[in-house]
């Protein structure tokens, strides 16, 4: 029964979702904003009811996310050291909620494909350099988007880093979380400084959505999957 009751939150979390994507495309910021709690909302109470238990970091996280992305979209350079602050709360809250599979095991390094980690690795730091060497010199203040970006890159190490070191396949969710990091982060820069066009905000909605459903998904799983790494590590 509750694991039914997660399915119907979850699905009403996508809708949200889909909600939202459609209002920004043919509505101002002002008419947007109510499907941020309800999506944060729906997501909270699908990790509930999928895993019994009230966990407050998630919750936090949830609820910290979504005050820096309306704030992004109300005025990101009034609110930047606000935002940046919400960011970096999120960001340490997302690396809690990754502790307990936060750990380097190189026997389960696989050299196999190192070529390929290589290239998407370097992949990654071009995209990643190249918008912040865009959006750097633009920035009003730098107090605390720097000690963001920190946050930022190690969250992105943390989503490619723990499958790599762990033999679990859900592990796998967090490239997708890692890939959505950036993909967002892309977007809402490139509609913040370079390009005005709404596709941009649109896209960063849709990537925001993605990687906060498969994390959750993820969390649902992570016992589960700490459990059976902690088994291989004994074998």
């Amino acid at each position: 029964m509750k694991y039914m009751q997660g399915i119907i939150y979850r699905t009403l979390t996508i809708i949200v979702s889909v909600l939202l994507v459609l209002a920004t495309m043919f509505f101002s910021v002002e008419y947007t904003l109510v499907f941020f709690p309800l999506y944060a909302l729906f997501l909270f109470l699908y990790h509930y009811k999928a895993t019994g238990k009230f966990v407050f970091p998630f919750f936090a996280y949830l609820l910290v996310a979504m005050f820096y992305e309306v704030l992004f979209l109300y005025d990101y350079e009034k609110y930047i050291n606000i935002i940046s602050f919400l960011h970096i709360t999120s960001q340490l809250l997302f690396l809690w909620l990754l502790k307990p599979v936060i750990k380097v095991n190189i026997k389960n390094f696989s050299t196999h494909n190192i070529t390929e980690l290589v290239i998407g690795f370097l992949g990654i730091s071009y995209v990643i350099g190249y918008v912040l060497y865009l959006i750097f010199p633009l920035i009003p203040d730098l107090t605390l988007f720097i000690p963001s970006v920190i946050s930022f890159l190690l969250i992105i190490v943390a989503c490619i880093g723990i499958p790599l070191f762990n033999k679990h396949p859900d592990h796998i969710m967090l490239w997708g979380v890692g890939g959505g990091l950036i993909a967002e982060m892309v977007c809402a820069f490139t509609y913040e400084y370079v390009s005005d066009h709404r596709a941009y905000i649109v896209m960063a909605h849709i990537f925001g959505a993605f990687l906060k459903i498969i994390f959750a998904i993820y969390l649902t799983r992570i016992n589960e999957v700490k459990a059976f790494d902690e088994e291989e590590d004994y074998i």
